[in-house]
């Protein structure tokens, strides 16, 4: 690993952390603007040079979203107004079977069914055998052991108070740490920017839903992808190429909506492209899980039709989502092991990608597809960050960190990727040397936030702030200009509200010799105020000493921190930052910049 000098930092280059008061509404001629009020004169003179004032948009915490109906009926379920499940012939059948009298050509058939149902209530039989002889051996041994030790051995009898309370104490704790993720994490679990559009999913955390957002008229789809397999969704990505297709990774896999927005009316409309904002849209949703983990495995394009797997359901979560910039391509990872899965979407088939001695230890963490297709990034949990070339579908890893590697991104020129450790302050680059599909790949130290104190203004008696620490999350802007950081919450934090931001030169990692410009110090983002309530650091005054000396300590309490930050993909005037605030606030600013072809 070679390494960059640094020769200027954020306290170096005097650029002062905004005082915690004001939000950040964009950045205008490299200089953020930073207003404490509605009434602020700034807002005027920022509009008037061009600047663009984009309104939050709201999530609330609590929704009352309207239950999803069984899978297995034609009505609207949730805003949609068709349900497909790929791979579940099974629950088709028995909807027909219902609804029609088995006649002699589906004799077989409804043998079929009558012998699944007569095993169905065996095994319901046989389960109730087993809790009356596991209840009356847990009654014989509370004669003569202790209650606890008498259900460590023979366990929790369903129907006994001592079940029910077991069962209550285990909702209470999930509830309660659903909670907590909100109140610490927001009400929004996942955000993605359609690659053409300018709409944006939103799923909310606490029902598992998904909610559109149109940018262009200001205004919400009216309808709500829900789903009873979409649960615990962990990631969104837009399918490019395709109109508005959705994938959603979730605990049962991934949730393919095809939505489809409703005609426009007006004449003059005919050749326009219809929106999802405001009006109808009709929408069916695809389950799409994984293959099982055997088999060759090659890129999928050069597998034979005989090897090719088709969709269907199972127990496997999803833990991170990413499309080719075709659309031709799904790569998902999984919560359970570090193996991947890449789909063919249009063929309807999918491909495990193996690795050796993959375990729950190594689950993937994040995905990630270059913009030329020709390489992926995957992280895990076990510390190692895999580039894989997509010709021959082979890898290599680095895994000498200190931790994982919390979040990468990706130059628009798919020559180097950005990341960052856990508990590290330092900030890394991935640079590929050569044309794919070579892995000749160089991991560099670019720069490091070093925490400091700074004060916002020039007065001597100004408040100063306490800003850096280890870096959480990262993202470069699609033209890689802007590399926004994010700061996390420990013992060398300090105000964690706030988003640095860096001035990118990626040209500069292929320099001879190495040059530390690549990355330099730009300013500030800080999100919209909370209240006085919510302040980082209070001065407390303790008791005084006899010595009448009082003693001062900094406590913190709320702060407005940053659950997730990215870029909207289509952006004229510079760059679109978009940030998902703990509060159910989502800001979205403009970096307005020249902007420069980079080099394909």
């Amino acid at each position: 690993m070679c390494a960059y000098r640094s020769t200027a930092t954020f306290e170096e280059r005097g650029i002062r952390p905004p005082p915690w008061n004001s939000a950040t509404v964009g950045e205008s001629d490299l200089k953020f603007i930073h207003l404490r009020d509605g009434e602020d004169t700034g807002l005027l003179q920022y509009v008037r040079s061009g600047g663009i004032a984009f309104p939050h948009i709201m999530v609330p915490d609590q929704l009352q979203i309207r239950g999803v109906a069984k899978l297995s009926t034609n009505e609207p379920v949730g805003g949609v107004s068709a349900l497909h499940v790929v791979g579940d012939q099974s629950e088709q059948d028995s909807v027909v079977l219902q609804n029609k009298e088995a006649d002699e050509a589906n004799s077989a058939l409804s043998t079929m069914v009558s012998h699944a149902l007569w095993l169905w209530n065996a095994k319901q039989n046989i389960a109730e055998l087993i809790t009356r002889a596991q209840t009356r051996s847990l009654l014989a041994a509370e004669s003569w052991l202790p209650t606890p030790l008498a259900h460590a051995v023979f366990g929790q009898v369903p129907g006994t108070a001592a079940a029910a309370e077991a069962d209550a104490i285990e909702a209470r704790e999930a509830e309660g740490q659903k909670n907590m993720l909100a109140k610490t994490d927001g009400p929004v679990s996942c955000v993605a920017w359609h690659p053409h559009r300018s709409l944006l999913a939103i799923s909310h955390r606490a029902t598992d839903c998904v909610f559109v957002y149109d940018l262009v008229n200001d205004t919400w789809c009216s309808n709500v992808l829900q789903n009873a397999y979409m649960q615990g969704i962990t990631s969104m990505a837009w399918q490019p190429n395709c109109g508005y297709t959705l994938a959603v990774g979730c605990t049962t896999g991934v949730c393919l909506w095809n939505i489809v927005p409703a005609a426009s009316s007006d004449s003059a409309d005919v050749l326009k492209a219809p929106g999802l904002g405001g009006g109808q849209i009709s929408a069916w949703m695809s389950l799409l899980s994984f293959p099982e983990l055997s088999g060759t495995c090659k890129y999928p394009s050069q597998l034979p039709t005989s090897d090719k797997v088709s969709f269907h359901r199972s127990a496997s979560s999803v833990s991170a989502l990413s499309f080719s910039n075709s659309g031709q391509w799904l790569v998902a990872g999984h919560q359970t092991h570090g193996h991947l899965t890449v789909w063919d979407v249009a063929l309807g088939t999918a491909t495990p990608l193996k690795r050796s001695g993959s375990t729950s230890r190594s689950a993937t963490l994040q995905v990630g597809m270059s913009p030329n297709d020709r390489y992926l990034i995957s992280t895990h949990a076990n510390g190692q960050l895999r580039l894989w070339e997509t010709e021959n579908w082979t890898s290599r890893v680095w895994s000498d960190f200190n931790a994982n590697v919390t979040r990468f991104t990706w130059s628009p020129d798919s020559r180097s990727v950005y990341f960052a450790v856990a508990d590290s302050a330092d900030i890394y680059a991935l640079a590929l040397y050569k044309a794919p599909s070579s892995l000749d790949a160089q991991v560099t130290h670019v720069t490091t936030f070093t925490a400091h104190a700074a004060a916002v203004s020039e007065d001597a008696d100004s408040e100063r702030v306490r800003v850096g620490g280890s870096i959480k999350y990262l993202a470069l802007d699609p033209r890689g200009q802007r590399l926004v950081v994010s700061f996390d919450d420990d013992s060398t934090s300090g105000d964690i509200s706030l988003l640095a931001v860096y001035l990118v030169n990626n040209d500069a990692l292929f320099r001879a010799g190495g040059d530390s410009s690549a990355l330099m110090p730009l300013g500030y983002v800080r999100g919209p105020n909370w209240g006085k309530q919510h302040r980082l650091e209070q001065v407390v005054a303790l008791e005084p000493k006899p010595d009448k000396s009082t003693k001062k300590k900094r406590v913190r309490v709320g702060t407005p921190t940053p659950s997730w930050f990215g870029f909207s993909p289509n952006f004229e005037p510079g760059a679109l930052l978009t940030v998902v605030w703990a509060n159910g606030k989502i800001s979205l600013l403009p970096l307005l910049y020249a902007t420069k072809l980079t080099r394909a």
